[in-house]
C-alpha cells in the first residue's frame, strides 16, 4: 500500500471520529433546574354565587280544620308573632272545654279531700293529747283515728294527682287550640300563599304549605368554592359581586362563615357572606358573579412547564445527586403561569424546569446553570 493510500485512510478515520464525537455531544441534554421555595399567596378568584334568604320557612298547619280567616297575602310584611291566619275546628274547642271542666271538677275533689284531711288531723291531734291521761282514750279509738288519718292522706294525695293530670290534659288541649292560630315565626315577608277562606287543611305530609315566609332584610350570598381553594383563608378580606339584574353595579360583603366540609356531589365547600338589604333592592334567588379575595401561607409554586401530566400520573422530576426521581404531586391553585403542588417535596428541593415525559427515576441528568 502506497503512502498516499495511507494518507487517505487516515483522513477518513479522522472525519468519522469527529462525526461520532459530535453525535455524542448532541445526545447529551442540559436541563435547567428550580430550587423549591415556600411563599405566601394572595389573590382573587371569580366564582358563581347565589343570593338566598337569611331565613326561609314553609308554614304548614299542625291541625285539621277549615281556614276561618286570612290576615295576609303574598308580599305582606309581618312581625314575629303576628296572626296571619285562623283555622276553625269545633272538635278541638270542644276538647278544650271538656279539659277545663275536668280541671274544675278535679280542683273540687282536691279541695274536699284536703278539707277532710285537715279535719281528721285536728281530731287526731286532740285524741293524742287526751290519750296522755291514762284511761281517757281506748286503744281501739286511737287505732281507728290513726287508720282514718292514713286513709284521708291517701285520698288527698290521689285527688292532687288527679288534679295534676287534669291540668296536664288541659295544657295539651290548650296547645292544640293554639295551633288554630297561625302566627309569623319571624319578621319577614310572605312570599307564597296557597289557601283561601274555607280551604280544608290538614297536617298530612305531601300537601302544599299554607304560606311561605322569607327574611330578606339580610341575604346570604352562597358561594361554592372548588376543592383546590377550600383550604384558603377568606375570613378577613372582603369580596365583591355583581348581579345580572343590576348591571353596572358592584356590591361589597365579607365572608361570614364557611361550611368546613366538601359536598360529595360537587366537591365544593360552601362559604357565605351576609349582605345587608334593608331597602329590599336585592332579591333572593338572584345569581351573582363573585370576586373572592384569598390568602394562603407556605405554598410551593412551580412553573406550569415543570409539571408533567401523563395518562398514568402527574409528577415533577426531582434531582438528587445527578439522578432523576419522579415525584407524584397533586395540583392546587393555578395563577400567573404557575401551579401550586402538594407531594413529597419541601423547600430546598431541586426539580427540573422543563422535564421530559420520557425521563424515568434513576436516569442520569446533566444540569445546566
Amino acid at each position: 500500500m502506497t503512502p498516499f493510500t495511507w494518507m487517505i485512510l487516515a483522513m477518513l478515520f479522522s472525519c468519522n471520529s469527529s462525526e461520532n464525537s459530535g453525535e455524542a455531544v448532541q445526545e447529551e441534554k442540559l436541563y435547567e433546574t428550580i430550587t423549591l421555595q415556600q411563599e405566601d399567596l394572595k389573590g382573587s378568584i371569580s366564582l358563581p354565587g347565589e343570593l338566598k334568604s337569611f331565613e326561609s320557612v314553609a308554614i304548614y298547619p299542625k291541625i285539621t280544620g277549615y281556614v276561618q280567616s286570612i290576615k295576609v297575602d303574598r308580599g305582606s310584611k309581618v312581625k314575629k308573632g303576628e296572626v296571619i291566619a285562623q283555622i276553625e275546628a269545633p272538635e278541638v274547642m270542644a276538647e278544650l272545654s271538656a279539659a277545663k271542666a275536668k280541671v274544675l271538677q278535679a280542683e273540687g275533689f282536691a279541695q274536699s279531700a284536703t278539707s277532710k284531711l285537715s279535719t281528721t288531723k285536728d281530731q287526731y291531734d286532740r285524741i293524742q293529747k287526751t290519750a296522755q291521761t291514762p284511761g281517757t282514750v281506748s286503744a281501739s279509738d286511737l287505732l281507728r283515728i290513726e287508720n282514718q288519718l292514713k286513709e284521708e292522706e291517701a285520698n288527698a294525695a290521689s285527688a292532687q294527682s288527679a288534679l295534676e293530670a287534669a291540668k296536664y290534659q288541659l295544657q295539651a288541649a290548650q296547645q292544640m287550640a293554639n295551633y288554630l292560630t297561625i302566627r309569623a315565626p319571624f319578621d319577614g315577608m310572605v312570599t307564597e300563599r296557597n289557601v283561601h277562606t274555607g280551604t280544608f287543611v290538614s297536617a298530612q305530609s305531601g300537601d302544599k304549605p299554607m304560606f311561605r315566609m322569607e327574611m330578606n332584610d339580610v341575604l346570604r350570598l352562597e358561594i361554592p368554592v372548588p376543592e383546590s381553594y377550600s383550604g384558603l383563608d377568606f375570613g378577613s378580606d372582603s369580596l365583591s359581586f355583581t348581579l345580572n339584574t343590576q348591571s353596572g353595579k358592584s356590591f361589597k360583603a365579607k365572608v361570614s362563615r364557611q361550611s368546613g366540609s366538601l359536598q360529595n356531589a360537587s366537591r365544593t365547600e360552601i362559604i357565605e357572606a351576609d349582605v345587608p338589604n334593608k331597602e329590599g333592592a336585592l332579591k333572593a334567588g338572584s345569581f351573582a358573579q363573585v370576586k373572592v379575595n384569598y390568602k394562603k401561607e407556605g405554598s410551593i409554586m412551580i412553573p406550569n412547564a415543570a409539571l408533567i401530566t401523563s395518562m398514568e400520573d402527574r409528577f415533577v422530576v426531582k434531582v438528587v445527586n445527578g439522578e432523576a426521581q419522579r415525584v407524584s404531586v397533586r395540583k392546587g391553585i393555578s395563577k400567573d403561569g404557575q401551579t401550586e403542588i402538594f407531594g413529597d417535596l419541601q423547600a430546598g428541593d431541586i426539580i427540573l424546569k422543563n422535564p421530559s415525559e420520557t425521563i424515568q427515576s434513576g436516569d442520569r441528568v446533566t444540569v445546566g446553570l
